[in-house]
């Protein structure tokens, strides 16, 4: 214990703070016994039916997000799309790089922009009201989007509904975080990458379908079923309850306590899970207190500088392994000299998984029959969560993303070669298995890092960097690959190939273990300034002495 030293950029408190501070403690000396004695991983998911239903529905917004951005990647690759909103050069239409790469930058911004607004809107109005406001936007962005025949009319579309992506995505991971029990917290926080997944795997499925349609309904349909998502959460986000968080830092305990029996097991005391979030309130109320005010600012202070640091680093990773890339994939592949069709199949053969790897390049139907390898990863990583933890699963997923990374390099160095082409091709879209294993987890962690009163800015801190971030991607990549710029081919292994290895590194250095860590415990290790690596190792015990 000698080696960790509490934070002092706190007063010393006064007499009332250590009493309660001190039946904080109490609280956490009965979590040992409570996490030892309580029932396996999987019996605590089917005791949890009305739980994990709502964390599916709070994940409507990850799924959409999924669709979106790929749907825009697929659409550059039809030929109607080209037509309307390209040029014609030598015989060809095309797209300019700086209108991809605008498309997809200001709809990151207006991601940021909603993450923003979340942050602060569901602080005062609540997680329900932030889902069904983000909903309505979104519906009028997509009508824009769908409407639109130039450039900057689409443009104008794609930002609106970031706007509504940014305000989903971020109440979501804030609903789950406050509505799961500690078992399977990190589990339904992981669905977030699954939910991602399913939205990519329908867009590639739909527009596999259109591909060969000569005429506007090709992309139209694709934009249009980008109405059925907000439209579910407008109905369901009128039926669901409330964060009880929430509640609770609104006064309404009677609420709270009414809206835990609801959506709890019968045989849950839910007079202890209401004062065990009332006293965590209470502790940060003393926060408050000696702080004198709350902001986003105070995400940066003290020991929350590390927790939103992290945040901050599981919200750059998906970029970091190749994701602003990966939606790239269908037009990257079109740029290195892919025909539109090899390209659609290409992109199917990344997301869906072939029981029998057995095929043939001119087997246009590969890939179409069996499940999505993106989703089977995130199915599989979201059992693994509750068992192995999060910090093993992350590093072993980033690790196979920066071997495949080096083997499309490798790849690219033979730009002239078919098989070499469809090497990189395949490389690239097996990048998606590791998007479970990687970006899942790390959401977990997101999700469960931050101080609880600051959960809402924190996230919305985390999902802004995500959107800024990825607009930096999404503005340089097409300039990277398009054959009138960089035309790099499969040389971008060797980029992300690059971020992955960096990626490696802070992971190992900064990402803590937070499997089955109350969220007291936790609050108490980073005052503690425990490693990363030692929070495995770090039980309740030693907060409690």
């Amino acid at each position: 214990m000698d080696q960790y030293h509490v934070s002092t950029d706190r007063k010393p408190p006064s007499e009332k703070e250590q009493e309660i501070e001190q039946v904080h403690i109490e609280k956490i000396a009965t979590q040992k016994d409570a996490i030892s004695h309580e029932e396996p991983v999987w019996k605590e998911f089917l005791r949890n039916p009305k739980v994990i239903l709502l964390c599916l529905f709070a994940n409507v917004g990850a799924f959409m997000y999924g669709y979106d951005n790929l749907s825009l990647s697929l659409c550059l690759s039809m030929p109607p799309f080209q037509a309307e909103f390209g040029t014609l050069v030598n015989g060809q239409y095309l797209i300019a790089a700086y209108w991809q790469s605008l498309w997809n930058a200001v709809a990151q911004i207006g991601t940021m922009t909603g993450a923003g607004i979340a942050g602060t809107f569901q602080d005062r109005f609540g997680r329900r009201y932030s889902f069904i406001i983000g909903a309505i936007i979104s519906v009028i962005g997509v009508a824009v989007v769908y409407i639109s025949t130039s450039p900057g009319v689409f443009l104008a579309g794609k930002t609106i509904n970031g706007i509504a992506l940014g305000m989903c995505l971020t109440t979501g991971q804030t609903y789950v975080s406050e509505i799961s029990p500690l078992r399977i917290r990190g589990m339904m926080l992981g669905v977030y990458t699954i939910a991602l997944n399913l939205g990519t795997l329908i867009a590639a499925s739909v527009a596999f379908s259109r591909i060969s349609i000569m005429t506007q309904s090709a992309y139209k349909v694709m934009f249009a079923l980008e109405w059925i998502w907000p439209g579910l959460i407008i109905i369901f986000g009128l039926l669901i309850p409330e964060s009880p968080y929430f509640l609770v830092r609104a006064g309404k305990n009677g609420d709270a306590g009414r809206l835990l029996k609801r959506i709890l097991p019968a045989s849950t005391d839910t007079t202890v899970e209401l004062d065990h979030i009332v006293s965590l309130k209470g502790r940060e109320d003393i926060l408050y207190a000696m702080a004198k005010k709350t902001g986003f600012w105070d995400c940066f202070k003290g020991t929350n500088w590390r927790r939103t640091r992290i945040i901050v680093y599981c919200n750059a990773l998906p970029q970091m392994i190749g994701t602003a890339f990966l939606t790239n994939g269908p037009y990257f592949m079109i740029q290195a000299g892919m025909t539109p069709s090899n390209a659609s199949m290409i992109i199917e053969i990344g997301i869906v998984a072939c029981k029998e790897f057995e095929y043939s390049l001119e087997d246009a139907d590969l890939g179409l029959r069996n499940p999505s390898i993106g989703v089977a990863s995130g199915i599989l990583t979201l059992w693994l969560i509750g068992f192995v933890g999060r910090r093993k699963i992350v590093l072993s997923g980033v690790s196979i993303a920066t071997l495949l990374f080096m083997v499309m390099g490798i790849a690219g160095c033979f730009p002239h070669s078919p098989k070499a082409l469809w090497a990189v091709g395949i490389c690239l879209q097996l990048v998606w298995c590791t998007l479970g294993p990687a970006v899942g987890p790390s959401m977990a962690i997101s999700g469960e890092i931050s101080e609880v009163r600051l959960r809402a800015k924190s996230q919305a801190i985390g999902f802004a960097f995500n959107y800024f971030w990825s607009t930096v991607w999404n503005v340089v990549i097409p300039y990277m690959f398009n054959s009138d710029q960089g035309n790099l081919g499969g040389y971008m292994g060797w980029i992300f190939f690059a971020t992955s290895l960096i990626s490696l590194v802070v992971i190992f250095f900064e990402f803590p273990e937070t499997k089955d860590i109350p969220y007291e415990v936790m609050d108490e290790m980073f005052e503690l300034k425990v490693p990363a690596r030692k929070f495995k190792e770090f039980g309740v015990e030693d907060v409690t002495n």
